[in-house]
């Protein structure tokens, strides 16, 4: 092997910056060379070339919150899959299999069939969206439809202003919500609540929080605890909605975490509503929190 530009034979391998172009977009990768010991001009062998064109392609499919090859390849083998047994489970030809684990990116409708395939959560996500959407409003919902954007928004300031944990979050979530119908006859978010063990939460909370973890919005810090990784959106917040959130804000500075938690057990909507049942925004009347 000889250096195109000064014709010399001496060659050392080092890891070089690169930024090729892919789908109209220009990446910035680092990959390993052989580089000139003379000019440094880099030269590369075949498979260099395709570590390049994989660790292009996976910057590319990160940058657009795709599937990574290795996150592919990790589903497969997470099914104790084949690249032929996994094409027949996803209904796709073994040829798309082993052009995803490589270099080929895939669009973003095979993205989301993988991820419905092979990640529970954003399985049961795409199943809670779709019953939302049939669910007409009622006064488990707070008189509206459910709102996963306004949720999420509501979810990331609350984060923001309050830095507390899950526990302390699904009641400040629960207040919001009742609040703001005990005064509008409408809920904020249309989220429904259930009573669990400790205290009123988010029914389906779970899955909701993992989607926004794997979305991007949070980061699970410990099993109690999220950070907020992007703002929250104050242009979904009416004026009176904004109002709500304030006077929660509020007592939570007055009152801290402990007392909230305490007075969400002493609701009406939390004492007179089986476990496993859906919280009546009806009972929302007579809030504690109200009469502070």
């Amino acid at each position: 092997m000889k250096c195109l530009q000064c014709d010399k034979a001496h060659f050392v391998e080092q890891k070089v910056r690169f930024n090729p172009e892919i789908k109209g977009e220009t990446v910035e990768v680092i990959a390993p060379c052989m580089v000139c010991k003379n000019c440094q001009t880099p030269l590369m062998n075949t498979k260099q070339m395709n570590v390049l064109r994989r660790a292009s392609a996976d910057k590319y499919r990160e940058n657009h919150k795709l599937l990574t090859s290795s996150q592919i390849i990790a589903y497969r083998k997470e099914l104790g899959m084949s690249q032929t047994a996994f094409a027949r489970y996803l209904g796709v030809g073994e040829a798309s299999i082993k052009r995803w684990e490589t270099y080929f990116i895939q669009d973003s409708s095979q993205d989301k069939l993988m991820r419905l395939k092979c990640d529970e959560a954003a399985a049961e996500i795409n199943f809670l969206k779709i019953r939302w959407k049939r669910e007409e409003p009622n006064i488990y919902s707070g008189n509206v439809k459910f709102n996963f954007q306004l949720f999420k928004s509501v979810v990331l300031y609350l984060i923001e202003q309050t830095n507390t944990s899950i526990l302390f979050l699904n009641k400040l979530l629960f207040y919001t919500d009742f609040y703001h119908f005990s005064k509008y006859a409408v809920s904020l978010t249309g989220a429904r609540y259930t009573p669990l063990k400790y205290g009123p939460c988010p029914d389906q909370y779970k899955p909701i929080y993992e989607t926004l973890v794997k979305s991007g919005c949070l980061e699970k810090i410990d099993d109690c605890s999220y950070k907020a990784l992007v703002s929250s959106d104050p242009t979904l917040f009416e004026d009176r909605e904004k109002e709500t959130l304030e006077f929660i804000l509020e007592l939570y500075r007055r009152w801290g975490p402990q007392k909230i938690l305490n007075a969400s057990h002493e609701e009406e909507a939390y004492k007179k509503t089986a476990e496993g049942l859906v919280i009546s925004y009806e009972l929302s009347k007579n809030l504690r929190i109200v009469k502070t």
